[in-house]
């Protein structure tokens, strides 16, 4: 039913219009069955006449219909007032919402009044009470400067009335950027005061207003929108004929061109609970920990609503980035290592509450950030082993710049960094290690394999090296490693390690000495000579030689001290083993002299005992040959 009160004889005067029907929907998401609907007759100058019909909403989908009326003038004005579907949250407003449109009915039977509407409507109201422009002027001016705040534009011939939230993408974007993660009353106000804001020149100078608009629109599922309106008009049986992909199209082209400044998103401070935070941009670089010192932050602060943030952290090595301390998680989800992913997942439990961790490192890594449900990283940062340059071991240092040097460093196929003012742990295959008793970095890797390296290589003086990879895929006439790994905390990684049976690796040269770590050669390995002087192994480690594939022309032991020694199945064409310290036994199949050993507990060889000499060693017992 629909009433009318106070005609004034002004208007008895005027053409009455009569519309058989004349209809509408209310939307922001749609209105709920129930919600009351106003239509108040205007004069030419939108002054109300006090001529007004009340009438409501007849279903869920926001729509008003009347049947057989009059109207005494052509302008009018619609007001909503009362519950909506939140297309954000995918349930109906917790308070309500009062919405207004302006227009000419002449030639019209359907206005639909929606979050364009309202917003144009002051505007429209002062552009022709003010300005004296014409209703239809003044109502497309109007409607270009509220989607001017958007950054969208529309074609001249469609008015703001005429979209419906269901089909149109751009309106449903406008909807959505009004209501982000706001109540139904902050998003009350935030309508008035952009109205206010816009009313006499058109533009919103507001910058507290253009952010909160971008802060909205931060924070959306976009998809989680489409599917809450399918949800709710598939149970009125109405299809929604907007994508994912649209609606995501406008939001981008907001985000993109507008230049209001986002003041609420996701902070990384560059301190957390417990150090320096590694999510912000200020940290690029961290020290290795030794026994647990070094200790910083995985912090993020993020807003309440549809927040969300997911980091990744991994690393190429094979020991991991480092770790973090169970017992200081806060509102963090932590995955256990993926052996696919090569690292750790951390995920944000609960946004709105700042979420921290305790991380320490040993190997360059990188940080992937996935903000607010992106299935791509949003930010990928690479983090380094290392410090400034004067953090490094300037010995080590020129050590490196040295080998660069006598393996035609110049033509490496890549050499980032190398022999500039950059700390050794950005050149390229370098990691370092944070060494407490110095306080300087030193190098703990160098992986250089396929780098196109030639000439003779030396590395010397690398105190705290663990891992070394130069030889597969280059061209290095001969090697020697001097002073190198002595001050690691055990010889469980190599002095030396070569395990390649699918490329041949041939040397003139190969020269240990003075090292810590345990030495193995397992592959396509030759050499002229292999000298190892002055190596200490721990009595459980060894020397190993010990595939067919492995050929050495002479091959010399001296003053080391080892558990085992083995080489009875590779092609060597002599062996000397001499002043060596051993708590198990040696194993040989080819021309073997042991001179001034002690600790053997026995001496196997596949040779006949002619090809084996011993001389001055203790040992428990001898076997040659079959015997």
């Amino acid at each position: 039913m629909l009433f009318a009160c106070e005609e004034t004889s002004e208007l008895t005067k005027k053409p009455v219009i009569s519309k058989s029907v004349f209809s509408g929907y209310v939307q922001k998401g749609p209105y709920i069955n129930g919600s009351s609907v106003t239509i108040t007759l205007l004069d030419n100058h939108l002054n109300q006449t006090g001529n007004v019909f009340s009438t409501q909403i007849i279903d869920n989908a926001g729509n008003f219909e009347q049947r057989d009326i009059e109207f005494a003038s052509n302008f009018i004005e619609l007001k909503a007032d009362g519950y909506y579907f939140n297309e954000v949250k995918g349930e109906n407003s917790t308070g309500s919402l009062t919405l207004y449109a302006l227009a000419d009915i002449t030639d019209v039977n359907s206005v639909n009044i929606n979050i364009l509407t309202h917003l144009e409507r002051q505007r429209i109201i002062y552009l022709i009470q003010n300005d004296k422009l014409s209703f239809p002027n003044a109502k497309k001016q109007a409607r270009n400067e509220v989607l001017g705040i958007f950054k969208f534009v529309l074609p001249d011939n469609v008015a703001a009335e005429s979209l419906n939230i269901a089909d149109d993408a751009l309106l449903l974007a406008v909807s959505v950027i009004l209501q982000g993660h706001l109540s139904t009353g902050d998003l009350s106000e935030l309508l008035a005061n952009i109205s206010a804001d816009i009313r006499t020149d058109g533009k919103l100078d507001n910058p507290v207003l253009c952010s909160q608009l971008k802060n909205n629109a931060a924070y959306v599922d976009l998809e989680q929108v489409i599917s809450n309106m399918e949800k709710k008009y598939s149970g009125l049986g109405i299809t929604v004929n907007i994508s994912g992909d649209e609606l995501k199209s406008y939001i981008e082209q907001f985000m993109q061109n507008s230049e209001y400044e986002q003041t609420s998103g996701i902070i990384y401070p560059a301190t957390g609970k417990y150090g320096p935070n590694i999510l912000s941009d200020e940290v690029v670089m961290v020290k290795k920990t030794e026994w647990g010192i070094y200790e910083y932050s995985v912090r993020a602060e993020l807003p309440a609503g549809n927040s969300s943030l997911k980091i990744v952290i991994k690393s190429e090595s094979p020991y991991g980035w480092g770790g973090y301390y169970a017992s200081s998680v806060e509102n963090w989800l932590v995955s256990a290592w993926d052996n696919k992913l090569k690292g750790n997942t951390f995920t944000v439990y609960e946004s709105g509450k700042p979420a921290d961790v305790t991380v320490t490192f040993s190997y360059d890594c990188t940080i992937e950030y996935y903000e607010n449900g992106a299935t791509t990283p949003t930010k990928i940062k690479k983090l380094y082993i290392g410090g400034d340059v004067a953090d490094d071991d300037t010995h080590e240092r020129e050590m490196l710049i040295a080998f660069y040097q006598s393996t035609n460093g110049d033509n490496w196929t890549k050499k980032d960094n190398w022999c500039t003012s950059e700390p050794i742990s950005k050149w390229y295959g370098i990691e370092t290690y944070y060494h407490q008793g110095t306080k300087k970095n030193r190098v703990l890797s160098v992986a250089l394999s396929k780098n196109n390296l030639t000439g003779s290589a030396r590395l010397a003086d690398l105190k705290s090296l663990r891992s070394l990879n130069v030889l597969d895929g280059n061209n290095i006439e001969s090697l020697t490693i001097d002073n190198c790994g002595n001050e690691t905390p055990d010889d469980s990684q190599p002095a030396f390690y070569y395990d390649n049976t699918y490329k041949q690796c041939n040397l003139k040269a190969l020269n240990i000495s003075n090292s810590k770590g345990y030495i193995y050669i397992n592959g396509n390995f030759s050499a002229e000579s292999v000298t190892i002087s002055n190596c200490n192994l721990s009595a459980e480690k060894s020397m190993y030689f010990n595939l067919p594939s492995t050929s050495i022309g002479t091959l010399t032991v001296s003053d080391c001290s080892m558990g085992y020694f083995y080489a009875d199945n590779s092609k060597i064409e002599n062996i000397t083993i001499d002043n060596c310290s051993f708590s198990g036994y040696i194993f040989v199949g080819n021309k073997t002299s042991v001179n001034n050993c002690k600790g053997l507990q026995y001496i196997y060889s596949r040779r006949d005992c002619s090809d084996l000499i011993v001389t001055n060693t203790v040992c428990n017992d001898i076997t040659c040959g079959n015997q």
